[in-house]
């Protein structure tokens, strides 16, 4: 009785079918088992993507930043605000003219040594984003701070520019935090009203957030000493980076279960006629698999069944050379968009590495004569003076102001006056010798390095620089004339500044003895 109930067992199309059936089996627990680690794999890959992001747009806004409160400073040399009263209607109407110059500006004012407001323009923005600059007087001492609001417009364009294509897709979000954990900007419509704590010694991380829902995010500092605390927070909800792969294992499921279905039938018709054709069949089968595509299939063969099986075979080796070719050319297709993709990259980083060396240039140099600026000129007088220092190698700095500027932009208007300042920065420059290092120390106040050149040469340039700059005056202003203290460095001298100082007191001597000449450092 249980040799009868088990014999079905011993059939061989039934074994081979239960052996595939078995063989199926075990590829999908295999796949479930290994669908953490997939997973894992897809978070770790989505994480670094993430925090690559982070960091890009970090730097970027950084970057923009650094230039934003740059331009800010340099307005600050203006002689409206080392000299005019801070609660003046000129100082107002500088406020206004930046303003204008500047749309993203929705607020500027200027707050005295008190703390209290002296003077504004414009609307406070809501959210805005802030940031200050000191205000000094000749002497160098602190009149003031100017402080300017804008919105967070401009972030949300450079945003948008820097994020991936499919962050859409995967519903990506950015935040801008303060290091009171706040968040001050959002490209989401709902702005959680709690955020994690900062990631300690971790690049990113998956976890519920405080509103409930899970989420993988990454987040980068934001390097500005005045936005100390700040970080770039990005987060997605792994759900929906992990849909597309979920989505085509569901799609392949079915497949996979047919085609499974298939070859356990094939399986079993073929082992119900074990003889010459089934080996004539597999000769075939080995022709194909060996890349033969144009195969003659001739199979003698009595079995219907078999007939009708290796009928089958053929069709389902016709589509599996179709799908070859097919997926031959998808993969060429992905080949293609994956070099495209990595030369749109490289050519991105490219940018963004120019635009980081044109920034650091630009906040090194006078917009309007081209010449380095104050901050260039403090660089170059240090490096100068520890040269000094090394070697006792001479160096001189001759410092000079046009005279009489205020009385040609009250007469002729600012305009004339910046072609003034833009004369004689082209002639300092022309007469300047390779070595030399020429700047806009002020407003109308420049300042050339000159390595190499003691008192007495000094004395020798200063005077060549003074007639050919009066010279070459073609404004409408007639003939400019300029002032020019000398000092050359000595060996009691502390600092570079202490160079300067008495390059400086040269120069008001120069004015008081008549202005249009030279003065050398006692």
């Amino acid at each position: 009785m249980k040799s009868h109930s088990f014999r079905f067992l011993s059939n061989f199309r039934l074994q081979l079918s239960l052996v595939f059936g078995g063989l199926f089996l075990l590829a999908t627990l295999l796949d479930i088992a290994i669908e953490p680690f997939l997973n894992e794999t897809l978070i770790e890959n989505k994480g670094e993507a993430l925090l690559s992001t982070a960091q890009i747009i970090s730097k970027s806004l950084d970057m923009e930043l650094l230039q934003r409160e740059q331009k800010l400073r340099l307005r600050t040399h203006n002689k409206a605000f080392s000299t005019t009263s801070i609660r003046s209607q000129a100082l107002t109407n500088e406020l206004v003219q930046i303003k204008q110059e500047n749309p993203d500006i929705k607020w500027l004012g200027i707050i005295a040594e008190d703390g209290k407001l002296a003077t504004a323009i414009g609307t406070k923005p809501s959210p805005y984003i802030e940031y200050a600059v000191s205000i000094y007087d000749d002497a160098g001492a602190l009149r003031g701070t100017l402080v300017a609001q804008n919105s967070w417009s401009w972030v949300s364009a450079m945003i948008a520019e820097l994020l991936p294509r499919n962050s859409a897709e995967y519903a990506t979000q950015v935040f801008i935090v303060n290091q009171q954990n706040i968040a001050l900007f959002s490209t989401s419509a709902d702005e959680p009203t709690t955020l994690p704590a900062p990631l300690v010694n971790q690049r990113y991380r998956q976890e519920d957030w405080p509103d409930g829902t899970n989420y993988l995010y990454a987040e980068a500092k934001i390097e500005n000493p005045a936005k100390k605390g700040w970080r770039v927070l990005i987060r997605e909800s792994p759900p929906q980076f992990l849909a597309s792969f979920h989505r085509l294992r569901s799609e392949l499921t079915l497949p996979s279960l047919i085609i499974t279905l298939l070859l356990v039938v094939l399986v079993y018709r073929i082992a119900a006629s074990i003889s010459s054709p089934l080996e004539a069949l597999v000769s075939t089968a080995q022709r194909i698999s060996a890349g033969e595509e144009h195969v003659e299939w001739k199979i003698d063969a009595s079995s219907h069944e078999f007939n009708k099986l290796s009928l089958a075979i053929r069709q389902m080796a016709t589509t599996l050379l179709a799908r070859r070719g097919e997926l031959a050319a998808i993969n060429a297709s992905l080949e293609k968009k994956v070099e495209e993709r990595t030369e749109a990259l490289s050519e991105a980083n490219r940018q963004l590495a120019e635009r980081a060396t044109l920034l650091e240039q630009m906040a090194r140099s006078d917009a309007l004569t081209g010449l380095g600026n104050r901050m260039a000129a403090a660089e170059r007088l240090t490096a100068e003076y520890q040269r000094f220092r090394r070697s006792h190698a001479p160096y001189s700095v001759l410092l000079m102001d046009a005279d009489h500027f205020k009385r040609v932009n009250d007469t002729y208007g600012h305009a004339v006056g910046d072609q003034v300042l833009q004369q004689i920065a082209a002639t300092l420059h022309s007469v300047a010798r390779t070595t030399d290092f020429a700047a806009r120390y002020g407003g109308e106040e420049f300042l050339l390095l000159l390595p190499d050149t003691d008192a007495e040469g000094a004395m020798v340039l200063a005077e060549r620089v003074r007639t050919a700059i009066s010279a070459a005056s073609d404004t409408v202003a007639g003939v400019i004339t300029v002032s020019i203290g000398a000092a050359s460095a000595q060996e009691e001298d502390d600092t570079h500044e202490t160079i300067v100082q008495r390059a400086d007191e040269a120069l008001y001597r120069a004015k008081a003895n008549g202005r249009n000449r030279v003065e050398g450092a006692g």
